[in-house]
């Protein structure tokens, strides 16, 4: 039973569509493989001690063959754009990180290529606006936060998009 499952899941995923040759930077060596020798490949470098890191371009595979995250490192810490695919393809969750923490806009798709949330990150930690969405597009919730914390007024509207409630958690300060 458990292989005529995986044989219809594996019939239902998409021909994967090979990417491009990674390509490292100079200094840099390929490491792993991709798809059918292996689901991992990166380029590495030598931190100052010489030991291994990564460094440039970074890819996973799905078991099927397909891209499943693209990535970018700098100093071994994910530096860059970053993108999470759903087996079928589609995006599931992109933005950027910096020294290893998310920054700037991140957003996260459904399987069907539909928005369930969109936040904003500073150094690691959610900082601007926030919202989610119902499966229909129709707003879910929207709000904002505070070096992490929520802060001032968040919304939540039922599946029709009318308001069903409202919370003000005030302003917050990073100064004591």
């Amino acid at each position: 039973m458990k292989t005529l499952a995986l044989a219809l899941l594996l019939a239902a995923a998409p021909a994967p569509v090979a990417p491009a040759p990674l390509e490292c930077p100079a200094g840099t060596e390929h490491r792993g493989a991709a798809p059918t020798d292996g689901y991992e490949e990166w380029c590495e470098g030598k931190d100052p001690y010489g030991e291994g890191r990564r460094e440039g371009p970074a890819r996973t595979y799905y078991d099927h063959g397909g891209l499943w995250t693209e990535e970018r490192f700098r100093e071994g810490k994910r530096d860059g754009p970053f993108v999470e695919y759903h087996r079928n393809g589609r995006r599931a969750r992109e933005g950027t990180y910096s020294g290893g923490r998310k920054t700037g806009r991140w957003t996260i798709t459904s399987e069907s290529g539909q928005i369930e949330e969109i936040s904003t990150w500073r150094d690691g930690v959610a900082d601007g606006p926030f919202a989610a969405y119902w499966p229909d597009g129709t707003p879910k919730t929207e709000g904002r936060h505070c070096g992490g914390a929520q802060c001032g007024r968040w919304r939540t509207f039922d599946a029709a998009g009318r308001e069903i409630g409202t919370v003000d958690y005030g302003e917050q300060s990073s100064t004591p």
